[in-house]
């Protein structure tokens, strides 16, 4: 390849002195010095038309081949950063499954501005499990009485069950209740009963 642009290139004058040799060995009976210098023109300008052709080519070949490198770097940067995503993502669900309370969704409610009410624990254990739970966990009663509850004493008591297998297991006492105490839903007043099922509504 050229190592300067053809196309940059300016004709020489080729009537000049430093040029005479080369005009001597064209003229004779019917070539005269003048006509020798511009035959020596044209053939500069067919010359240098060639030439140009060629730096043309050659510079777009290595634009393409440049363009071409670019796409191969873009491509391989998307690649590797398309699998860096995927790990990533494979180590938060990973960090999701050994860590949910960490990670899970925070809903978008407002802060509540008067009390809240909180059952107790035997309560919240069956709503959690989808199980049957009594409306009078839910009285004014019943939520005195968990809001009174200490729970870093109690949640290490531990009481004797029958299971429904027959078998008799230790569990928390804080996910037993003492059924003696505990007022059917069909003995609650109505006033009892309707504050209770908006709690429970609210708690589900």
């Amino acid at each position: 390849m050229q190592a300067e642009d053809p196309n940059l290139a300016t004709r020489p004058d080729f009537s000049s002195e430093d040029f005479r040799d080369a005009r001597l060995q064209l003229t004779n009976d019917t070539v005269d010095d003048d006509q020798a210098a511009r035959i020596l023109g044209t053939l500069w300008d067919i010359q240098n038309a060639k030439d140009i052709q060629r730096w043309n080519a050659c510079q777009e070949e290595e634009a393409q081949w440049a363009r071409d490198l670019a796409d191969q770097a873009a491509a391989t940067l998307a690649e590797q950063q398309h699998r860096l995503r995927e790990e990533e993502e494979a180590v938060l669900a990973e960090e999701c499954k050994k860590n949910k309370a960490k990670y899970a969704p925070i809903p978008d409610v407002e802060v509540p501005s008067g009390p809240v009410d909180i059952p107790a624990l035997y309560a919240t254990c069956k709503l959690k499990k989808g199980e049957y739970c009594k409306l009078y966990f839910f009285t004014n009663a019943s939520l005195a009485e968990a809001d009174s509850f200490n729970a870093s004493i109690d949640d290490e008591a531990l009481t004797l069950l029958k299971s429904n297998n027959g078998q008799h297991v230790w569990i928390p006492a804080s996910n037993t209740r003492d059924k003696s105490a505990v007022i059917k839903d069909e003995d609650l007043t109505w006033e009892q009963f309707g504050k209770a099922l908006v709690r429970l509504i609210a708690a589900m």
